[in-house]
């Protein structure tokens, strides 16, 4: 079975006015839904390995530094 887990959050950026660009970013996890291909809501501990629900990382690409 393929599950969806859809996480909903906020990304945070950093604009330096000094540098006149964005020097950082980040993404906020808030609460996850937890569905199969087709949006029905099945039961989150079928992401349960060893003990610990199983994730990847929220990875966003930082900005290059100008300076």
């Amino acid at each position: 079975m393929l599950i969806n887990k859809v996480t909903s959050g906020f990304v945070v950026q950093v604009f330096d006015t000094d540098k006149r660009c964005f020097v950082s970013q980040n993404f906020v996890n808030g609460e996850c839904a937890y569905e199969d291909r087709r949006g029905n809501p099945v039961d989150p501990n079928l992401l349960v390995l060893d003990g610990e629900e199983a994730t990847l990382p929220f990875d966003m690409v930082q900005p290059d530094d100008p300076s």
